[in-house]
């Protein structure tokens, strides 16, 4: 099945996931919650490292209200991620992006059907490191001429960008090509997935892109916005504002900005992706995590440093799910976790 086209503790506990992603796999178990409800089992998670701090915050939620259940997230990257889940060797696929063609035919070629859900809104953050006074806002066609290939190379120094800025060489840190992020700032700064110079620090943690900004004058880069928020005020490293594409002025990733689609192009929705033979394999777990993520998802997302989905996006991830229930021969009655 093609989709349709239609508190205290959370920056221990990203710094946590990103450390342990870097060897593995992260296992999240709860050891709060009720008393056995009968839903039990394991929910392996692939995907985003820039969604998987909101899928891991639900997973912790939901294994604090039924201790027998474990959700292990993976947070390799969305495109490592899509190779997994299209070979069905996880049950939800967190995402920054959405399926590409290729991704489509090889979930296909495995006959792993699957939908998605809306779990937030994220901003990709240009940043730059608080010493640099020349930076005050960046084009959209300045970004390009940084990042494209044909840079490589070739605009090296910040006076290659413009004359006045200083004859001093860029330091450029950024996502790798396992990423969605990766994707989706290439296809639109770039023109095209995979259109990027290969001479910049490339890295799968938007932790260790900021950290590097944060260390250097010369820093430069871009990564998911949560990461920013999470340094900003202790790190020299900010947000430069960046062009839109709306309306030609400049603005920072702002909720409000992003929210009302002003930080355009660099705003996006965050995904997450469900195997529906898991979820007819074992209904009550997978429906029922799928319902409890839906349920609590603008607050999950603004929990973890990203935006909340409209409320229109939570009712139709509802309907979603009931039509994948009913697309497996199962109801919303069978599900231990109901609509809030």
């Amino acid at each position: 099945m093609a989709p349709s086209q239609n508190p205290a503790g959370r920056i221990t506990r990203r710094a946590a996931i990103t450390t342990i992603a870097s060897v593995g796999v992260l296992s999240v178990a709860g050891c709060l919650g009720s008393d056995d409800d009968g839903l039990s089992g394991t929910i392996d998670a692939s995907g985003s490292n820039t969604v998987a701090p909101i899928t891991s915050w639900a997973g912790e939620n939901f294994e604090n209200e039924y201790p027998n259940v474990l959700v292990d997230v993976a947070p390799e990257g969305t495109g490592a991620g899509f190779q997994e889940f299209c070979r069905a060797n996880s049950d939800y696929q967190s995402a920054s992006r959405m399926i590409t063609e290729d991704e489509v035919d090889l979930c296909s070629e495995n006959d792993v059907n699957y939908g998605f859900l809306e779990v937030g809104l994220d901003g990709l953050s240009v940043v730059k490191n608080s010493e640099n006074d020349w930076v005050d806002e960046i084009t959209l066609e300045e970004l390009k001429l940084i990042w494209e290939f044909e840079a490589t190379g070739e605009v090296t120094r910040w006076s290659d960008v413009r004359e006045e800025w200083p004859d001093e060489e860029m330091q450029l840190h950024a996502r790798d090509s396992a990423s969605g992020t990766f994707d989706y700032f290439t296809r639109e700064i770039n023109g095209e997935i995979g259109n990027v110079r290969d001479d910049y620090s490339a890295t799968s943690q938007t932790n260790e892109i900021m950290a590097a900004v944060a260390d250097n004058e010369h820093g430069f880069g871009w990564g998911g916005l949560g990461y920013l928020r999470e340094i900003e005020d202790d790190q020299p490293i900010e947000a430069v504002p960046v062009e839109s594409d709306v309306d030609g002025e400049f603005y920072l990733p702002t909720q409000e900005n992003i929210e009302e689609g002003l930080y355009s192009p660099l705003a996006r929705p965050l995904f997450a992706f469900v195997n529906l033979a898991s979820l007819e394999e074992r209904t009550d777990l997978i429906g029922s995590f799928a319902r409890f993520y839906t349920n609590d998802a603008q607050e999950f997302a603004r929990d973890e440093g990203f935006y909340a989905a409209p409320d229109a996006v939570t009712e139709e991830n509802h309907e979603k799910i009931d039509e994948w229930l009913e697309a497996v021969g199962a109801s919303p009655d069978d599900l231990t976790v109901q609509r809030a």
